[in-house]
């Protein structure tokens, strides 16, 4: 209901902007959803990451796959260990980034 010393016009605009003011400041807080001290990363980013993790896999597996059979050098096993060590870690960091939203710690 209009105040006596405003306009219709004024009174409606003003509570426009007291609207608009409301919306910028929820759309402003902390998502508490977020962990402190991180921000959700880029959804693009994210999802070029994980490309670049699933080939580096593929290329992991294939040297996996090239490898002899038999491991009768210590080279030979520390390679495959190397290797399987790499696939492991490449393994973790998909299962992250496979997830709807990932969250990166700022510095």
């Amino acid at each position: 209901e209009p105040h006596n010393k405003y306009s219709t016009k004024q009174w409606y605009q003003r509570r426009v902007r007291g609207k608009e003011e409301e919306r910028q400041r929820i759309a402003n807080l902390p998502d508490p959803t977020v962990p402190e001290g991180h921000v959700v990363m880029d959804t693009r980013e994210k999802d070029e990451t994980l490309t670049v993790l699933i080939k580096s896999k593929e290329r992991l597996v294939a040297q996996l796959q090239n490898m002899p059979l038999r491991n009768d050098t210590l080279r030979l096993h520390n390679t495959r260990n190397e290797l399987e060590s790499k696939l492991s870690e490449i393994d973790d960091a998909i299962k992250i980034f496979s997830r709807p939203r990932v969250f990166i710690k700022q510095e």
